[in-house]
């Protein structure tokens, strides 16, 4: 059994806007809102680094939870925007923190990777000790290069978010983690060296639907729950269209899901450890189960289930 001790994230200052979205794409910012829901997004500064980010976040989680970087026994980073090809952010991220000798590595993989790092470590924590996890993305550095289609532009923000993962028990218990691929959709969610995102919308929401509702429902009958026996949905903030439809599939009530998706947009693997830390500083994260979900590229899907104290 592995328990999360505590969230940390970190958004960068500056706000981009659907007004100056709609300005450069020859849209209303109706349009944009009523597509996927966002309003602003968070774009890192010009000199900030998804390092940068990362270390935040990090940092912000360490110190909330009361923890020295020495005590860390590994470091987990999931991301789709590395700053270099070799070694990945994790590298970068333990030079930073001064923990020299600990397994520190990337799962590249955006927007699901902060999820597979984080059922990774539930794995690990027993052989290493507590496992730094970080979801950090910088996609505006993706989205800014030609073509820029409206459709994925409007989506993605930056930021970073963190946890730590130990083993036993704690303020966040995981009772349960599964994560799932499927290549046959490899291409339809990509990104070549030196390009954009590649996303065809359609297949990526339709695949997403079905495969987020058929874990959940998974998650939930092999621990004999009820979508209603949860207090919190925490979802991969992709789209408010889909969060929406896979709710009402599963009959889980609309004020359980959190949602942070309007504020940042899309942050990719960092979103839903973002989500968690908000969450929590909100007191949403009452006693009793919670749920977490992502989906992204590979195609990769997830689902948790936690017992909160």
């Amino acid at each position: 059994m592995a328990a999360i001790k505590g969230f940390g994230a970190y958004l960068p200052e500056q706000v981009l806007d659907n007004a100056a979205l709609a300005a450069e794409f020859g849209v209303e910012p109706a349009w944009i809102l009523q597509a996927c829901g966002i309003e602003t997004r968070r774009v890192a500064a010009p000199e900030e680094t998804v390092v940068d980010m990362a270390e935040k976040a990090a940092r912000a989680c360490l110190e909330r939870i009361g923890m020295e970087a020495g005590a860390l026994g590994g470091i987990i980073v999931g991301t789709g925007t590395p700053h270099r090809q070799f070694p990945g952010v994790s590298a970068s991220l333990q030079q930073r923190l001064g923990v020299v000798g600990i397994p520190a590595f990337d799962i590249h993989l955006a927007s699901v990777g902060g999820f597979f790092a984080l059922a990774t470590a539930v794995e690990l924590c027993e052989r290493y000790g507590p496992i730094l996890v970080v979801g950090a993305e910088r996609m505006s550095q993706v989205m800014a290069r030609e073509p820029r289609v409206k459709e994925s532009a409007i989506l993605f923000g930056d930021g970073a978010g963190a946890c730590v993962v130990a083993p036993g028990e704690g303020p966040v218990t995981v009772l349960d983690i599964k994560m799932q691929s499927d290549g046959t959709f490899v291409d339809d969610l990509s990104m070549e060296f030196g390009s954009t995102l590649n996303m065809n919308g359609r297949t990526v929401i339709l695949q997403a639907n079905r495969k987020l509702r058929q874990s959940l429902t998974e998650l939930l009958e092999r621990n004999k729950l009820a979508a209603t026996d949860v207090n919190l949905w925490l979802f991969h903030q992709a789209n408010v269209n889909l969060l929406k439809q896979v709710g009402q599939a599963l009959g889980i009530p609309e004020d359980r899901v959190f949602l942070n998706l309007p504020r940042y947009g899309n942050t990719s693997a960092a979103s839903l450890f973002i989500a968690a830390t908000e969450a929590q500083a909100e007191g949403r994260m009452n006693p009793g189960h919670a749920v977490m979900a992502a989906f992204g590229a590979g195609m990769g899907w997830g689902s948790a289930l936690l017992r909160v104290q």
